[in-house]
């Protein structure tokens, strides 16, 4: 519980404060709020002070909407928030340095693309889970992709086969990945919502923050629009 304000004696009103009074000469009043963070032109809310646009968010909300298109497209962005964006944002607060050199080895690989030995991973979007489903779908077959980062990595991806279907959630990707990780997880989600819990979140865009759940806005104490 908030700590009780002391009480305040209470005095007779002196005569110079009555005439103050009269006069209509209000005391001074108290300063305004400080100003919330500043944020780019576009950016939709801040994670530890790190921006995200609409722009960021689209394609994935694109692909969300492919898969699913009775969903409407606040849910679209709740899930691609909650799925990707807000964990990826979250663990490049939580590891800063860690994200940079992951990123510098993952943009310097490209003169290694051809020597280097990639992963070879296959699946419809379940399989292969969401954000690297929909990073690889739309990459030109048999070249490398720019460096591409989803939630504690990097990636650099090449789409060696893509299988498709008039139902979206049956198409298969077939993709080679080379991955330059920056958050020491292993695999273990749980230091990735770790990382979720101890971040803190502002919502700039009422429109996205209506996407934000509730739990969500609590666990990274944000703040309401």
């Amino acid at each position: 519980l908030p700590a009780r304000a002391p009480r305040r004696r209470t005095a007779a009103i002196k005569p110079a404060l009555l005439l103050v009074a009269l006069l209509g000469c209000a005391p001074d009043e108290a300063p305004p709020p400080p100003a919330g963070p500043e944020a780019a032109p576009g950016t939709v809310l801040l994670v530890d002070g790190l921006p995200l646009t609409a722009l960021d968010v689209a394609p994935l909300c694109a692909d969300i909407l492919a898969l699913y298109p009775e969903y409407a497209p606040v849910h679209a962005r709740r899930l691609a928030l909650t799925n990707e964006f807000l964990p990826r944002l979250a663990a490049r607060a939580r590891d800063p340095e860690g994200w940079q050199r992951a990123r510098k080895d993952c943009e310097e690989a490209e003169h290694q693309l051809e020597t280097l030995v990639p992963r070879s991973e296959e699946g419809t979007f379940h399989g292969l889970g969401l954000a690297l489903w929909s990073a690889a779908r739309h990459l030109p077959d048999g070249q490398w992709s720019p460096p591409v980062e989803v939630s504690g990595r990097w990636l650099r991806l090449r789409l060696d086969e893509r299988v498709e279907s008039l139902d979206p959630r049956e198409e298969r990707l077939r993709i080679s990945v080379l991955e330059f990780p920056y958050l020491d997880h292993d695999g273990d989600p749980l230091v990735l919502e770790a990382a979720v819990d101890q971040a803190h979140l502002t919502i700039i865009d009422p429109d996205f923050g209506e996407a934000v759940p509730e739990l969500w806005k609590h666990r990274m104490h944000g703040n309401q629009p």
